[in-house]
């Protein structure tokens, strides 16, 4: 008996480790990709954006 009590709160923890993660994963991929922002700057002549050079 006290090793289906131990075994249930083993695995408890674990699922609860998991959804933590996950949750944690989720916040970490909804950051900005830094390598695909664009730096832009006003062309003079034409007053349009471009990409910077």
């Amino acid at each position: 008996m006290k090793f289906l009590v131990l075994f249930i709160i083993l695995a408890s923890i674990l699922i609860f480790l998991r959804f933590k993660k996950k949750k944690q994963d989720k916040f970490t991929n909804n950051k900005v990709n830094k390598e695909s922002i664009i730096d832009l700057e006003i062309d003079p002549k034409t007053k349009e954006y471009k990409p910077k050079d």
